[in-house]
């Protein structure tokens, strides 16, 4: 038997044994020498097998607990279409909420006026959100629009949808979006409204909405639990 098909059947055991809904609750995998008596293989093998999952991330090693299975987020978020948050909450079965953490109006930075096309200084509205689950932190939502378009109060007086919002004052509708995706570490303030540990990695999701005009209309970052969201691209 060559060390390459031990390690094939190593990774083709564990395969099995998670798909056929075989370990525990926690997922936790057999002892690796539990797998090589198994399979008749070296712990070698075993441990060689096991990696290749861990860098698959189909498996997880954590110091204090041992290995188990990742557990897949429960929402998922596609980059090919324009789709709120509410109905990525929602489509996963879950409550969607609100908190709403502060609403202020500043003067548009130069960044600001670049990505919404507007005047520097121009008077732009800025609302901070928690976007849960079942009441769980899901995502923080820092949206800017300019005062002539929204502003604090008229977004009050809403269902509390942003683009419903905008069509209500504006007359406009978001039909397009540019999005860029980054991961970001630790980040004191986010992380903490977010009850993420200094260990759990966000993503920062940021997009320039466009109306049927395609001028920018809502510039929104958004921080996201990379444990809870997942991100894809639907087959055309």
């Amino acid at each position: 038997m060559s060390e390459m098909n031990a390690i094939y059947r190593v990774k083709q055991y564990i395969l099995k044994l998670i798909k056929n809904g075989e370990l525990d609750s926690t997922g936790k995998l057999p002892s690796n020498l539990s797998i090589a008596r198994a399979l008749n293989v070296k712990t070698d093998d075993v441990y060689d097998g096991i990696g290749e999952l861990i860098t698959e991330q189909i498996v997880t090693d954590n110091f204090e607990e041992g290995t188990s299975v990742k557990k897949q987020p429960p929402f998922f978020y596609p980059l090919d279409k324009l789709v709120s948050i509410s109905n990525m909450i929602e489509e996963a079965g879950y409550k969607a909420g609100i908190e709403y953490l502060n609403f202020d109006e500043q003067p548009a930075t130069i960044l600001d006026a670049e990505l919404l096309e507007i005047s520097d200084k121009e008077p732009v509205t800025i609302i901070e959100r928690l976007r849960t689950a079942d009441q769980i932190p899901v995502v923080y939502c820092l949206d800017k629009i300019a005062k002539q378009n929204l502003t604090c109060t008229d977004y009050q007086k809403s269902s509390g949808s942003m683009l419903r919002a905008i069509k209500e004052s504006t007359g406009h509708e978001v039909k397009h979006a540019e999005m860029d995706l980054e991961a970001i570490s630790y980040e004191p303030h986010i992380s903490e409204v977010l009850n993420a540990s200094p260990h759990e990695g966000l993503m920062l999701l940021k997009v320039v909405h466009y109306d049927e005009q395609d001028q920018p209309i809502l510039y929104s970052l958004n921080y996201i639990k990379s444990s809870l969201v997942k991100f894809k691209i639907n087959k055309s």
